[in-house]
């Protein structure tokens, strides 16, 4: 597919893979256009089964419903050992993720989301069509919540081998991009304005509980970030330049760069 040959088409973007346009234009064509597709990582499926089981749990409470542990815990097995994608468990088995995932789950539960007055969650979002950048964005959103101060504020659950230190510092870097997105399909959607900070609700993939942690990291504005100014054009801006004049080259220094993460590593011209 060529943008650059119908330059008036509204490209979609999805929230979640515009941190990927940036990092390696090639790796997000062959995703997101050629529609090319390989094997979920361990760790990425152990990533999704958390993510669905604690949504159960902050759901249920949003609408009043009580809800267990153990509900929690079917829906994290069920996700791990029946799958509805293809998986390549050769870096993390599935017993040692379900151990993990119980874990994180439980630290989810009792940590994070007592602290959380959440008013949305997963919410799904109509798209927003912005005719003058050429994009229309896409996504759903983890969480929305309200702060002590009454504002607004989206929350995504992120998780992997570093996505908390050991200090407790949740890693925000390189999110800014999807945040900003989530936040300005929210504001569209609640026909309010999201101001607060994003929240990153970080869990820690490690194999013992000594590794384990998790946190609360912030991106403060990160809509204007994506938007800019007359001045200084926002990230969306660059997006769009990448998109409509085809650009689609590689990153070779990209910690995504390899096989196991890229559909196009194998004929990638870019990394030779």
């Amino acid at each position: 597919m060529n943008i650059a040959e119908n330059p008036t088409k509204i490209i979609p973007i999805r929230a979640s893979s515009l941190s990927d346009l940036f990092d390696c234009p090639a790796r997000w064509e062959a995703k997101n256009l050629l529609n090319k597709r390989m094997p979920a990582g361990a760790r990425t499926r152990l990533g999704t089964a958390i993510h669905e089981a604690v949504t159960q749990w902050d759901h249920m409470h949003l609408i009043g419903e009580t809800v267990s542990t153990e509900e929690c815990s079917e829906i994290l097995h069920q996700q791990i050992w029946q799958p509805n994608e293809e998986v390549d468990w050769a870096d993390l088995d599935q017993n040692s993720a379900e151990s993990i995932g119980h874990a994180l789950v439980n630290k989810y539960i009792t940590q994070i989301a007592p602290t959380q007055k959440f008013i949305g969650v997963e919410v799904r979002c109509e798209s927003l069509i912005l005719a003058d950048l050429g994009i229309e964005l896409t996504g759903t959103i983890d969480r929305i919540y309200e702060n002590d101060e009454g504002e607004l504020g989206i929350g995504d659950i992120k998780t992997g081998k570093t996505s908390v230190g050991s200090d407790g510092v949740v890693k925000t870097s390189g999110h800014t991009p999807q945040m900003g997105i989530y936040t300005v399909l929210a504001a569209h959607a609640l026909q309010e304005s999201v101001t607060a900070p994003a929240r990153i609700y970080g869990l820690t993939t490690a194999k013992t509980d000594k590794g384990q942690h998790v946190g609360i990291g912030e991106i403060e504005s990160p809509a204007e970030v994506l938007l800019g100014t007359e001045e200084e054009p926002g990230l969306l801006h660059h997006a769009t330049k990448i998109l409509k004049h085809g650009t689609f080259y590689g990153n070779s220094k990209s910690m995504l760069c390899n096989e196991k993460f890229c559909p196009a590593f194998a004929t990638c011209k870019f990394r030779k």
